[in-house]
């Protein structure tokens, strides 16, 4: 056999490689060996290809380096509360499978909702419910609650995806800042303004008065230097108050100056089906520029309300509702036993933007209520609002006289210091004012007197007796 016959195995096999390649085998190893070399001394020195950040290496401008992702599913948390989510910022490194976790602390329904991609996740209140969604890019996406109110309430935050850029979809707005920020639609600037007071007619022809109510849009001081745009009757939120006789004729000519069409909803007092307020069921809607004419006949006595019924759920947490009281026909027993009261107040709550309000502010801007030692104090509470509102009254017990517009006889009257009031209720409250000091009045659910998230603030006044 010559030199150059390829060994076999013991076994028949053939060669497993011929002296030509196993030198070319070789070369390669001598050339990888020698760029190893090179490559670990100039990463040691801190030379290209590699550079050495905070002791990591990483790679130096002019080189790809792949990107880092997720390597599973990324988690986020947030807490719904009533009504606002905790954190309204939430963000992941980058786009891929994301786990959404959400608590309902508050009191009642909530869910989160992603526009795109498709996300709705509803936990009940007191639970906690979880969805995963798959986020393809980088972005800002918008997150709300989708109940009717809520999200127009503020109940809004936004999540990002990586550096946020590269995304269609819209984030949520700006909170409000300390100082007038200018809207798109307000004509005006109401600094110091108060809703719900008594609107005057603008003529009264016997039993027959006749009023007006301008739909339009301002920049409304919910807080002291804080402004938000709001959609108002006559430039204030909540609207005035329409105080008329029980069998008075009212007339209501309705003006819209807003940038959309609307109507106005006369809640609780009997009503002829043509004025009931529902558009395409008893009238055509008021377009912008356009008008109409309300009349009715002012029965029963009792608290009311008044509020818009297009686009509602939008239109009257912006604002769009006011309250409607009929007081009792002279000499009759309801107006005997109003003439017992010393002190009568007013009060419609609802939340705005984010902020829970009485008549149209938070905290610290809500009136202060007075009284007298021995005074029959009698408060009026309507909810506006999209939420039920628990309010307690520190220092007191209160009877609850009326609901709805309708006294209770005095066999139905109960004593409460917390009294639940569910969105369209009225309550008629009354109390001896035998007990001096500064006292509270406020929502119990206690993420409703905070202003974004500062206590106190929002649903909160306070009872003076002296």
């Amino acid at each position: 056999m010559s030199s150059d016959t390829p060994s076999r195995n013991t076994q028949g096999d053939p060669p497993l490689i011929t002296a030509s390649v196993a030198g070319v085998f070789a070369g390669f190893g001598i050339i990888a060996a020698i760029g190893l070399g090179w490559a670990v001394a100039r990463s040691t020195a801190g030379l290209a290809p590699f550079s050495t950040v905070g002791g990591a290496a990483v790679a130096a401008p002019g080189f790809a380096s792949a990107p880092i992702l997720p390597s599973g599913p990324q988690v986020v948390s947030v807490i719904a509360k009533d009504i606002v989510f905790e954190p309204k910022q939430v963000s992941v490194p980058g786009p891929g499978p994301v786990t959404l976790e959400v608590e309902n602390a508050g009191k009642i329904e909530h869910d989160l909702t992603i526009d795109n991609p498709k996300v709705k996740i509803i936990p009940k209140p007191g639970a906690k419910s979880s969805a995963q969604a798959t986020f393809e890019k980088p972005g800002t996406y918008q997150f709300y609650c989708s109940i009717p109110g809520h999200k127009e309430a503020g109940m809004v935050g936004t999540f990002t995806v990586g550096n946020g850029a590269a995304s269609a979809a819209v984030p949520a707005p700006a909170k409000p800042q300390p100082s007038p920020t200018p809207m798109t639609h307000a004509s005006s600037t109401v600094p110091n303004a108060k809703g719900n007071q008594v609107l005057a007619p603008i003529s009264v022809n016997g039993s027959v008065k006749t009023f007006e109510l301008t739909a339009k849009v301002v920049q409304w001081e919910v807080v002291p230097g804080v402004f938000e745009e709001a959609w108002t009757y006559n430039g204030v939120m909540p609207g005035p108050m329409i105080r008329v006789l029980e069998g008075d004729t009212v007339r209501v000519t309705v003006k819209n100056e807003l940038p959309e069409d609307t109507v106005v909803h006369f809640h609780g007092p009997l009503l002829e089906n043509k004025m009931d307020g529902v558009p395409d069921v008893t009238q055509p809607v008021i377009k912008p520029g356009g008008s109409f004419l309300y009349e009715f006949k002012a029965t029963p006595a009792g608290t009311y309300m008044y509020h818009t019924h297009h686009n509602s759920a939008v239109q009257e947490p912006k604002g769009l509702m006011g309250m409607l009281v009929i007081d009792p026909a002279p000499n009759s027993a309801e107006a005997r036993r109003d003439a017992g009261f010393q002190r009568d107040y007013f009060q419609i709550l609802s939340e705005f933007n984010g902020y829970f309000t009485i008549n149209g502010h938070a905290f610290p801007s809500t009136d202060v209520l007075e009284a007298k030692l021995g005074e029959r104090v009698r408060i009026r509470l309507v909810n506006a609002g999209q939420a039920p509102h628990p309010m307690h009254l520190h220092g007191y017990h209160f009877k609850v006289i009326g609901s709805d517009g309708k006294p209770f006889p005095e066999s139905a009257i109960y004593e409460k210091d917390t009294l639940s009031i569910f969105p369209g209720e009225r309550y008629d409250i009354e109390f001896l004012a035998d007990n001096p000091g500064l006292w509270v009045f406020h929502c119990h659910i206690l993420s409703h007197v905070m202003n974004q998230g500062v206590e106190p603030g929002g649903m909160l006044a306070v009872v003076k007796v002296s």
